[in-house]
C-alpha cells in the first residue's frame, strides 16, 4: 500500500536526523542517500515524484553507475525531499530562504573583481543553464549582500591560506563553483569584462596550492588542481579572444601541467581543442585538425561525451575545410553519436556551451564545406528561428557559416547580407575570436564589390578594423 505524503515526509525527517545520513550528505553521496531511504521504505518512484529526477537516473546514482556533480541536481534533490537545513548545509547548499534577498535597482553587469568572482560562484552553484536576464537578477542579489558575503569568503580563504594543509571542503567547493561559473559567464559577457576576475581567481587557487604540501593522496588538493586547470584553459581561450596568442599559450601550458599532476587528461584534450582555433583562424586547417586528432586520442573512452562531441564536430569542420569529405562525415558521425548521450550539466565545465543550437552550428559549417548546401541551409533556418536577441555571439558564428554556404553556392547578395548581420553581431559581443571568418568572407566577396550589398559589408568591415584591434590569428 502506498504511503501518503505526510507519512513520507515524516520518515524523511527522521532519517535525515541520523548520523548515517549526515555523513552521506557531507560526502555528497546521493547514491548512499537513496539506499538509506530505500531501507526505510521510501521507493525510487516516490523520490522521483518528489524531486523530478527520472527514476532511471536515480537508479544509476544508487548503483554508482553515474555520480552527480551539478549543483542543480543536489538542489532538486534537497528541495524535493524537503531536507532539513543541516542536511542542505552538509551538501553545500544555501538555506531555502536565500532566494528572497532583496534586489537593488541597478542591474548592471559588475566590473569589480570581487563581484565578478561572487557572480561566477553563484552561477556555478546553480549548475543549470542561466540566461542573461537571470544573470542580471543574480547580480542584483549579489550587490545587495556583497559586504556580508565578502567578509565570510575572505575569512574562509584567509584561514586556508594561513593553514593550507587544512584545506576545507567549503573552500574547495567555492573554487570549483567559481571555475564553473566563469565558463558560463564567458558565453554571456565580453572577454575583457571577465578576464580580470578570472585572473584573480586563478591567483587565489595558485596561492592555496603553493602553500599546500604535495600529497598524491590528498583529494582536496587534487580537486583544487583540477579547478586550476579548468580555469586556465578558459583564461587561455579568453586571452586568445582578446588577441594575445602568447598569453593564451602560457595559460594552456599551465593547464596541461595541472592536468598531468591531477591525472586528468580531459583538461589537456580541452586545451588542444581551444588551441585548434588559433591555426584555424590563420587558414592552417591541417595544424588545427592535427591538434583535434591528438585531443580525441588523449580523451579516455566515455570520459566526457560532451567533450568528444565538441572535438569530433570541430574535427569534422576542419576536415571539411581541407576538402576531406570522407573524414568529415566520419568525424561528424562520431560527434553525433557522442552528442546523443551527452549531458552537459553533468559533464565537464567547458562543455556546457554545447546545446543543440551550438551543435547544429558545427553541422552547418561542416555541411557547407563538403558541398551539402541544401542540408546546411535547412539546419541554419531552423537554428536562426530558435535564436533570441540575446544570443549575439552564437548568432555571429552561425550567420558567418550560413554566409559562407551561400558564397560557395553562388548566392552573392545573400552571402553579403548575412555576413553583414554576422559582423554586426560579433561587434556587439566585443569578441574577436570569430572575426577572421568575416575577413575570409570579405576576400571571397571582393570581386563583386560593385554590388551594393557587398560594398555595404566591406565598408562595415573596414570600420570595424579601425575601431578595434582585431587579431588575424
Amino acid at each position: 500500500m502506498a504511503m501518503d505524503q505526510r507519512h513520507v515526509q515524516k520518515i524523511i525527517g527522521q532519517v535525515f536526523a541520523g548520523q548515517e545520513m549526515d555523513e552521506a550528505c557531507r560526502r555528497r553521496d546521493i547514491g548512499a542517500i537513496i539506499r538509506v531511504l530505500s531501507r526505510h521504505g521510501i521507493t525510487q518512484g516516490q523520490i522521483a515524484t518528489l524531486t523530478g529526477i527520472a527514476q532511471g537516473r536515480l537508479s544509476e546514482y544508487k548503483t554508482g553507475k553515474r555520480v552527480p556533480t551539478a549543483t542543480s541536481t543536489f538542489e532538486a534533490f534537497a528541495d524535493g525531499l524537503g531536507m532539513p537545513e543541516k542536511a542542505r548545509r552538509a551538501l553545500g547548499l544555501a538555506p531555502m530562504g536565500d532566494g528572497d534577498t532583496a534586489q537593488r535597482a541597478d542591474l548592471g553587469i559588475p566590473t569589480d573583481t570581487f563581484d565578478l568572482q561572487l557572480l561566477a560562484e553563484a552561477i556555478g552553484k546553480r549548475g543549470e543553464d542561466v540566461k542573461r536576464r537571470e544573470m542580471l537578477s543574480m547580480t542584483a542579489k549579489i550587490g545587495a549582500t556583497t559586504v556580508a558575503v565578502q567578509s565570510e569568503v575572505w575569512e574562509q580563504l584567509a584561514y586556508a591560506l594561513a593553514r593550507p594543509s587544512a584545506l576545507s571542503e567549503a573552500v574547495v567547493r567555492e573554487m570549483e563553483a567559481r571555475s564553473a561559473g566563469f565558463h558560463k559567464l564567458e558565453e554571456m559577457m565580453p572577454a575583457q569584462a571577465i578576464f580580470k576576475g578570472l585572473a584573480a581567481h586563478i591567483k587565489e587557487i595558485s596561492t592555496l596550492l603553493n602553500g599546500a604540501a604535495s600529497d598524491p593522496k590528498d583529494e582536496l588538493r587534487r580537486r583544487l588542481i583540477v579547478a586550476a586547470g579548468e580555469s586556465c584553459v578558459l583564461a587561455g581561450w579568453i586571452a586568445s579572444d582578446m588577441g594575445s596568442s602568447a598569453t593564451a599559450r602560457n595559460f594552456y601550458d599551465t593547464a596541461e601541467r595541472a592536468a598531468k599532476e591531477a591525472n586528468d587528461l580531459s583538461i589537456i584534450a580541452c586545451a588542444y581543442g581551444y588551441r585548434s582555433y588559433i591555426p584555424s583562424g590563420k587558414g592552417n586547417h591541417g595544424r588545427a585538425r592535427a591538434l583535434l586528432g591528438s585531443a580525441l586520442e588523449l580523451l579516455p573512452p566515455s570520459e566526457s561525451p560532451g567533450t568528444t562531441a565538441w572535438l569530433a564536430a570541430r574535427h569534422a569542420e576542419e576536415s571539411g575545410a581541407l576538402g576531406d569529405k570522407a573524414r568529415a562525415l566520419q568525424s561528424w558521425e562520431q560527434a553525433t553519436e557522442a552528442f546523443s548521450i551527452a549531458d552537459p550539466e553533468e559533464d565537464r565545465v567547458w562543455t556546457r556551451f554545447l546545446d543543440s543550437d551550438r551543435f547544429d552550428s558545427f553541422r552547418i559549417s561542416t555541411y557547407s564545406k563538403i558541398g551539402k548546401l541544401e542540408e546546411a541551409e535547412e539546419v541554419a533556418r531552423s537554428v536562426i528561428a530558435r535564436l533570441t536577441e540575446l544570443d549575439k555571439k552564437r548568432a555571429a558564428i552561425i550567420l558567418g557559416d550560413i554566409a559562407t554556404a551561400h558564397l560557395i553556392h553562388g548566392s552573392i547578395n545573400e552571402a553579403a547580407r548575412l555576413a553583414r548581420e554576422g559582423l554586426s553581431a560579433a561587434r556587439d559581443t566585443g569578441s574577436a575570436i570569430w572575426t577572421p571568418r568575416f575577413e575570409v568572407l570579405a576576400q571571397g566577396l571582393r570581386r563583386w564589390q560593385h554590388r551594393p550589398a557587398v560594398r555595404a559589408f566591406l565598408e562595415d568591415l573596414a570600420t570595424a578594423r579601425r575601431q578595434t584591434a582585431w587579431s588575424r590569428r
